[in-house]
């Protein structure tokens, strides 16, 4: 790697000069002396000088961490990974001047991911994995102050002008859960272009700073597992488990955990096998049986949370899209949150209103709610988590970190995105009122009184789900 620096520095040598209070790009002519390896950071992981200039901002210093990403000049793709190189500013005092010499510079791949974000959104969300120089062992980091693991997701909000949904309900999701992705906010360039804030996410895997799943089991293929609820047809490993083929569930379950080359025939059948029993007992007539239902196969406390948290921010597509469930060896079935782009009516072609339930129908809940012990178990957590995380004040108090930490970079973002606050990403409201924000102002004042509607329709409804119990 410091060869490879070294080698491109001394071919493309290009500097920030200052100009009259201003900063133009200038050549200089070969050194007199060898570079040092600072000076050929410096130069390997140069911003574009130009595109800020012509964004009206100068290089500045970022209190959030900084990636800046080096392709090549290769084209990053959504189904094959490019190798790049990764140069990280994240000095302890919380400055990061964009010209200074990196923290660290890691070889990692990186690739495009998403769906509807990917086909419809101008600003990109990514997927990275860190490798040693060898290409060929995964190196854990702790990128932005997290717990150290190499695989990393880079969620770019576009269509969320508040920049904070995400943020919002990881914090809320890991102090109410077992486990919820830890995010932090930084800024990115790729190939020297500003790419504006992220939000660096743990993906849903195992690890030692993760789920700390093991994943070995006996020989008749019981193992731990993730799957993921998502699209038909949109990924791989594919679970055909009792509820789709008795027609109690929609979209498709599929393995992520273990690997496609870890994952055995053997484990596959068995990991099958293992939901097809939850769910027989789920929709079948003694479900609400403590020992012979579903209870026995679930964490009841996690679907429960999993469903409070989805339910206050309105994300309808929770149980049914972006849906991860993971078990432990010898463990019970637990849901894990993920994505919350379209929560609180952010949804991009219709308005979901703060006075109805959205997850009620969703795969395995529509079977859960009618279980009079499971209703009673969301409404007695609900109360008592209204006393805590979800108090008023405890939401305003997240939300308030995380303005502070984005500080100037929120501004620096819309820059660069701001053209979004004159475009219609969202369809209107039923009403026919606007629903898309003016300003990034407006955004966050959206934000907030649609929370304020959601736990005052919450609040006085609650005891509305008891309706959906057949006994």
């Amino acid at each position: 790697m410091k060869k490879c620096l070294a080698i491109l520095a001394a071919v493309c040598l290009v500097t920030a000069a200052a100009v009259g209070g201003q900063y133009a790009l200038s050549a200089l002519p070969a050194p007199e002396r060898p570079q040092t390896e600072e000076e050929a950071l410096q130069q390997a992981f140069s911003p574009d000088l130009e595109q800020l200039a012509s964004l009206g901002l100068e290089p500045f210093t970022s209190q959030l961490p900084v990636l800046m990403i080096d392709t090549g000049g290769q084209q990053l793709q959504k189904e094959t990974v490019t190798w790049v190189d990764v140069a990280v500013l994240d000095d302890p005092s919380g400055e990061n001047n964009i010209l200074s010499a990196p923290t660290q510079v890691l070889t990692a791949t990186l690739k495009y991911r998403g769906a509807s974000s990917y086909s419809g959104f101008d600003k990109p969300q990514y997927r990275l994995e860190f490798y040693e120089d060898d290409r060929e062992t995964e190196l854990d980091y702790p990128l932005c102050g997290l717990g150290a693991d190499s695989e990393w997701v880079f969620h770019g909000p576009f269509l969320d002008r508040s920049l904070l949904r995400n943020y919002l309900m990881y914090n809320l999701s890991g102090e109410v859960m077992e486990w919820a992705p830890g995010c932090a906010f930084c800024e990115v360039f790729v190939d020297g272009a500003y790419q504006g804030v992220y939000l660096a996410v743990e993906p849903v895997t195992d690890g030692a700073a993760r789920l700390r799943l093991s994943q070995f089991g006996l020989v008749s293929g019981a193992t731990s597992y993730i799957v993921k609820r998502d699209r038909v047809g949109t990924e791989d490993n594919v679970l055909h488990t009792y509820g789709e083929t008795a027609g109690y569930t929609n979209q498709e379950l599929s393995v992520s955990y273990p690997g496609r080359s870890k994952l055995t025939e053997t484990q596959f059948a068995w990991i099958t096998q293992d939901i097809s029993q939850f769910e027989q007992a789920l929709y079948g007539s003694s479900f609400d049986d403590p020992q012979l239902g579903y209870a026995a196969y679930i964490d009841v406390d996690s679907f429960a949370e999993y469903f409070i948290l989805n339910e206050f921010a309105m994300n309808r597509d929770a149980g049914s899209l972006s849906t991860y469930v993971y078990k432990g060896l010898g463990g019970k079935l637990q849901l894990c949150v993920w994505d919350f782009n379209n929560s609180f009516d952010n949804f991009q072609w219709s308005s979901c209103e703060t006075d109805e339930f959205q997850t009620v129908e969703s795969s395995w809940f529509n079977r859960l709610l009618q279980d009079r012990d499971f209703v009673e178990r969301v409404v007695a957590r609900y109360r008592q988590l209204r006393e805590s995380s979800l108090s008023d004040a405890h939401i305003e108090e997240i939300l308030q970190q995380g303005l502070d930490q984005l500080g100037d970079a929120a501004a620096r973002n819309f820059a660069l995105w701001g053209y979004t606050f004159q475009s219609s990403l969202l369809t209107d409201g039923e009403d026919g009122v606007d629903r898309d924000p003016g300003s990034y102002e407006e955004a966050l004042s959206m934000l907030r009184n649609t929370i304020q509607e959601r736990l005052d329709f919450l609040d006085e409804h609650i005891d509305d789900l008891y309706a959906l119990c057949i006994n």
